[in-house]
C-alpha cells in the first residue's frame, strides 16, 4: 500500500465513523485506525526517500549549473583580459609603427639631403675640372692658329688632378 492510499483509507474511516450528537466528535475503531497509521509509516519512509533522492538530485544539478556557470564566467574574463590584452598589444604595434614611419621619413629626408649636397660637390668639382679643360682647349687652339713663321708660344698644361 502507497501512502496516498493509507490517507484514503484514513479519511474513509473518518468520514463514515459515527458521530456523537451534537458535536463534530466522531467515534473510530480503534484498531483500524491503528493499522491505517502503520501502513502509512511502512509507505512514509519509502516516499521520503524518493523526495530526498529528488531534493538532492535537484541540489546536485543546481550546483552543476553553478559550476558550469562559473566555470564559463571565468572563461568570459579571461577571454575578456586576453582581448584587452591584444587590444593594448595592437595600440603598442601601432604607435611603433607610426614612430618607426617618422624615423624613417626623417632618415628618407636626411639621406636626400645628404646625397644632394654630394651630387653638388661632385658637380661643382666636374664644372671647375672642365672650366680648366676648356681653358687649356682654348690655349692650344690659340697656339695652332699663329702663323707658320712665327715662333709658337708655350702651351701650358694644366693638370685635372688638383
Amino acid at each position: 500500500m502507497n501512502i496516498h492510499e493509507a490517507i484514503d483509507r484514513l479519511e474513509y474511516l473518518i468520514g463514515h465513523s459515527r458521530q456523537i450528537p451534537l458535536t463534530r466528535t466522531v467515534v473510530i475503531d480503534q484498531e483500524e485506525a491503528l493499522a491505517c497509521i502503520d501502513d502509512l509509516r511502512l509507505s512514509l519512509p519509502d516516499e521520503i526517500k524518493q523526495a530526498r533522492w529528488t531534493l538532492q538530485e535537484q541540489q546536485r544539478l543546481l550546483s552543476e549549473a553553478q559550476a558550469e556557470a562559473a566555470r564559463t564566467v571565468g572563461k568570459a574574463g579571461e577571454r575578456a583580459q586576453t582581448m584587452i590584452g591584444q587590444h593594448e598589444l595592437v595600440k603598442r604595434a601601432e604607435k611603433q609603427a607610426d614612430a618607426m614611419l617618422k624615423d624613417a621619413a626623417l632618415k628618407a629626408e636626411e639621406t636626400r639631403r645628404a646625397s644632394d649636397r654630394y651630387a653638388w660637390e661632385v658637380m661643382q668639382n666636374l664644372e671647375t675640372q672642365l672650366l680648366r679643360t676648356v681653358a687649356t682647349v682654348k690655349k692650344g687652339v690659340e697656339a695652332l692658329r699663329t702663323p707658320p713663321g712665327k715662333p709658337a708660344k708655350e702651351v701650358e698644361v694644366i693638370s685635372s688632378r688638383s
